[in-house]
């Protein structure tokens, strides 16, 4: 029977996985992927930077549609000068007004190529926000894996502890060596220099989440995320040319932002008593200039789509492999679960060690393999998850919009 999880900050226990703490020391609750995603969108300041980009791109498409203003010239003949008479003529008054026709006849291709501006501007805050976006997934998963190797490293240097105090105990009754002692001792050592330097990683990884959080960088939370691999999301046939990405829509609209640029400068007309003649400057290099431009804008558009083809191709790849494997160690059906059969492993050699079955290293070389395997553990679940998240943004998809239900869609077996 498979249980769907319904609630994403919730800890979700799998078959011989422990969940994350769900408490930090100061009482705070811990913070969740979809917390760090809505504190982006509503204060990072990248992204403020973009929508003021949206902003001044409409600011010019409502300049492109204005007409341009009226000029009003009065001049005044045979008018006195200051402190003499009037000179023996009548005076002259001229009164023209004017109003261009360009800003009239360019306004179709003006206001186009401005439209196509905004939606670019659109488009590429868009990808900024996909972008921190990423950046911000990594940062807490980051923190997440430094928060499991620093509770592993703990949880060690205690067990170790319980074995260094059963040593002394037996040295002092005279029944054991104390080679044993010392060298259970120096790894107790080992084991706490150990968790100072995973202490030491969570506090650098926590400081980078705060960019995300709008947080002190001295402060102290912990991060919580699922036992249990996220459910892989089906890549849509419309997404698989990236169409849906938008750097890619990006790029198609400054395409048609330059071939608007090319109709502008080709559009001409003169009227009047005033006949220039075009002998030197017929706007050739105008027109040449906007049409490299337009051509340089599809190449972009091209580059940009081989990107986002390879990009959706690569991801959802890495993210089958990732998800098939941390399914098969999530999956305690067969039998006990990878991380219960580390405990097992690690209680039965100390068992066997206490009863002179087994030498002291054998002991130490269970608790070593206890530890890299909860490491190794959380490393391909939590790389599960980013392969997922990669996955939405190669293929376009708003990531804050859609992990909430993949999270719901995400399933485990008792």
């Amino acid at each position: 029977m498979r249980i769907p999880l319904l609630v994403f900050c919730a800890a979700v226990t799998v078959a011989g996985t422990t969940p994350l703490i769900a408490q930090d020391t100061l009482g705070r609750e811990p913070v969740s992927l979809l917390q760090v995603l809505d504190s982006v969108a509503a204060r990072h300041p990248s992204l403020a930077a973009a929508e003021a980009r949206v902003r001044a791109a409409r600011g010019s498409r409502s300049a492109a549609g204005t007409l341009g203003n009226p000029l009003l010239m009065y001049n005044v003949e045979n008018a006195p000068l200051p402190g003499r008479s009037a000179p023996p003529m009548d005076r002259e008054t001229m009164v023209t007004a004017m109003l261009p026709l360009e800003p009239l006849y360019q306004r179709w291709s003006r206001v186009s190529g401005a439209n196509a501006d905004v939606r670019a501007a659109e488009a590429d805050a868009q990808a900024e926000r996909q972008r921190i976006g990423m950046d911000a997934t990594r940062a807490f998963y980051r923190t997440a894996r430094a928060q499991v190797a620093l509770e592993a490293a703990r949880d060690l240097k205690t067990w170790l502890d319980s074995v260094v105090a059963y040593n002394r105990a037996r040295v002092k009754e005279g029944v054991a060596a104390e080679a044993d002692l010392i060298r259970s001792e120096l790894e107790r050592d080992r084991a706490t220099v150990e968790a100072t330097m995973q202490e030491a990683d969570l506090a650098r990884a926590r400081a980078d989440l705060t960019v995300f959080l709008n947080e002190e960088p001295d402060a102290a939370f912990l991060v919580t995320a699922f036992d249990a691999p996220l459910a892989l999301p089906d890549v849509a046939p419309t997404n698989r040319t990236g169409d849906a990405r938008p750097d890619i829509r990006a790029a198609r609209e400054r395409v048609a932002a330059a071939g608007s640029g090319v109709t502008t400068e080709r559009t001409t007309l003169m009227a009047g008593i005033s006949m220039p003649f075009p002998l030197f400057d017929q706007n050739r290099g105008a027109i040449a200039r906007a049409a490299a431009e337009r051509d340089a804008a599809g190449f972009e558009l091209a580059a940009q789509q081989r990107i986002g083809r390879a990009e959706i191709a690569g991801s959802a790849e890495a993210a089958r492999l990732l998800t098939e494997r941390a399914g098969a160690l999530a999956d305690a059906s067969r039998g006990q679960g990878y991380l219960a059969r580390a405990d097992e492993a690690r209680r039965i050699a100390l068992g066997a060690y206490r009863e002179g079955a087994v030498p002291l290293i054998q002991v130490i070389d269970a608790a070593r393999a206890w530890g890299e395997a909860r490491l190794a553990y959380y490393q391909i679940l939590y790389a599960q998850h980013e392969s997922v998240v990669e996955l939405l943004v190669a293929e376009g998809v708003d990531i804050a919009s859609a992990l909430p239900s993949l999270t719901i869609a995400a399933e485990v077996r008792p």
